[in-house]
């Protein structure tokens, strides 16, 4: 994996964070995931959006959610730049403000890459965009008087609206658009924890391994082998979280051999396995 190309959660060690961007390209060229929940609303221009193995078109207004344990990433289809607005929350800080009736993080909490896209009426739209900008002021203005809670009550009455427009969308009318890559990552999904190379993949598929790296790299613009990296950290990442030893999510997630785990889990999270187990709890 190229050095570029590594992806650190200690960019986000605030409790959440609130910007607007304007640009060609997206802030991370490779599939990668956080440490964070990350609420994405499109805002202009148009792109692609890969989610685990699902890919969206999304068009100006669109809202999409990833989970701290998604992977994805964005491609720009077009020469011109697009304007988003990205805001990150720390689960363990949102979590103190749940209610048994009201969980802030219920938009995370669901199956990866199911339920990703949000459609928003104009009035949401318009409600979310202003509300984040008033975040956006707080956090810069972090030391005038009220900021702290203005910051505060503003991303819980967001939260809230995002929540409430995921409950009424109809999964029917988010679905993610088929793609050519679609068949590799279902393999490298169903294969995760066992060995696999170009040759194995290519002969499991029937297909050639020259053309499936051509493919997989012109429909994503990323490698088979980053996808499968990134991917196994991620389900390490999960296997930590839930208890189990650093040697055992070495060999759990696909990874066998240790010194390479330890390294690749580092240079793709920014932590070693064990700082991370530590974290998690």
């Amino acid at each position: 994996m190229k050095k570029e190309s590594l992806y650190h959660y200690s960019q986000f060690t605030e409790p959440f964070s609130c910007d607007f961007t304007t640009s060609q390209i997206a802030g991370n060229v490779d599939f990668h995931m956080h440490n964070s929940h990350e609420i994405y609303l499109l805002m202009d221009g148009h792109i692609q959006y890969f989610v685990e193995n699902a890919c969206y078109d999304m068009n100006p207004g669109n809202l999409i959610l990833f989970s701290n344990r998604e992977i994805h990433k964005a491609i720009n289809t077009t020469s011109e730049a697009f304007t988003r607005l990205v805001i990150h929350v720390n689960p363990a800080f949102i979590r103190p403000y749940c209610t048994p009736d009201t969980n802030l993080l219920e938009c995370f909490h669901r199956e990866p890459a199911i339920g990703n896209l949000v459609l928003l009426s104009k009035e949401e739209y318009e409600s979310l965009v202003s509300m984040a900008q008033c975040l956006h002021e707080a956090k810069k203005n972090r030391c005038s008087y009220g900021s702290d809670l203005t910051a505060m009550t503003t991303l819980l009455q967001i939260l809230i609206l995002i929540n409430r427009a995921w409950q009424k969308t109809s999964p029917g009318g988010t679905a993610p658009k088929p793609h050519r890559a679609q068949a590799i990552m279902s393999y490298i999904d169903k294969n995760l924890t066992t060995p696999m190379t170009l040759d194995s993949i290519s002969q499991a598929l029937s297909l050639d391994k020259y053309y499936i790296s051509h493919l997989f790299k012109s429909e994503t613009e990323s490698s088979i082998f980053q996808y499968i990296v990134v991917k196994r950290v991620a389900l390490a990442k999960e296997l930590l979280s839930h208890g189990h030893t650093v040697l055992e999510a070495c060999h759990l997630s696909g990874f066998h051999d240790y010194s390479n785990f330890i390294r690749t889990f580092r240079q793709t999270t920014g932590y070693t396995p064990g700082q991370f187990k530590r974290l998690s709890r």
